[in-house]
């Protein structure tokens, strides 16, 4: 099983790349973890963590250097997308990921 981590705070900051709407971090994720269950289900999960629960400190100082943007898109905690979350990439690089 593939595990997506989508990693951005609890504020309102907003990503634009799955929607034309503005959407907060963490309502894209949800909507890509709907997106998931539906088309890859028992083949990838997702998560959302809040960069500010101190869980990904060594994310969090990239951050903070400016090395990486937020939201950042993991697969098996490896740094796929930074600065967007964009489901059609998501998809492409899930499916060559499980071999679908």
């Amino acid at each position: 099983m593939i595990d997506i981590a989508i990693i951005g705070t609890n504020g309102e900051e907003f990503a634009y790349g799955a929607c034309p709407s503005a959407m907060t971090f963490f309502e894209q994720a949800e909507m890509v973890q709907g997106f998931v269950k539906l088309r890859f289900a028992g083949r990838a999960a997702v998560s959302y963590r809040n960069l500010e629960d101190g869980m990904d400190p060594e994310f969090a100082e990239r951050v903070r250097r400016g090395e990486l943007e937020l939201p950042l898109v993991l697969f098996d905690g490896e740094v796929r997308f930074a600065g967007d979350i964009p489901w059609q990439d998501i998809q492409k690089e899930l499916k060559q990921a499980i071999g679908a």
